[in-house]
């Protein structure tokens, strides 16, 4: 079992189990568990809507993404307390990471940090602001994922904004 600052994670065969964890060792469990609960919901959604191509209905619009498909990893259920997501066994090393970013853009001349960075917040749709291999993992065929894309803001001038969850 994987535990994060606020879930925690195992694994039966290819289905992994994210759960929203109590922590009495924080200043707040109960908010603690609250935001956990949200980064469950908020991957499900982001999922759906960035990778599945689901619309969703909001302030009496209907909003469709149109970009680059991200490289989130499936989220198959949630209801906040937990969720059932693709297990991605293996992991990702930074030099995989410049690997990857190389075949992404060959004309830039970037550093190969500020060039992996770019790399992966394109391909996050630039929801995910901690961009570490730990963050990323890849499947039985190689392809990459990104496993923890639940961030969110509590203000509403930010795309991770808790308001404007999904949505241009």
């Amino acid at each position: 079992m994987a535990k994060g600052f606020y879930r925690s994670y195992f694994h039966i065969g290819s289905i992994g189990f994210k759960f929203a964890r109590i922590s009495f060792q924080d200043a707040n469990p109960f908010i603690a568990f609250t935001v956990a609960c949200i980064m469950n919901q908020l991957e499900w959604k982001r999922y759906r809507y960035y990778v599945k191509g689901k619309s969703f209905r909001q302030w009496g619009r209907k909003w469709k993404y149109d970009g680059i498909t991200p490289i989130f990893c499936p989220v198959y259920f949630s209801c906040g307390i937990f969720s059932i997501v693709k297990h991605l066994p293996k992991e990702v090393t930074w030099e995989e990471l410049i690997k990857e970013s190389k075949v992404f853009d060959k004309k830039k001349k970037l550093t190969e940090q500020k060039r992996v960075e770019e790399f992966l917040s394109t391909f996050t749709a630039w929801l995910v602001n901690d961009l570490k291999p730990e963050n990323f993992r890849r499947d039985k065929n190689g392809n990459l994922y990104c496993i923890d894309y639940g961030e969110f803001i509590c203000g509403n001038l930010y795309r991770q904004s808790a308001c404007l969850i999904d949505y241009k």
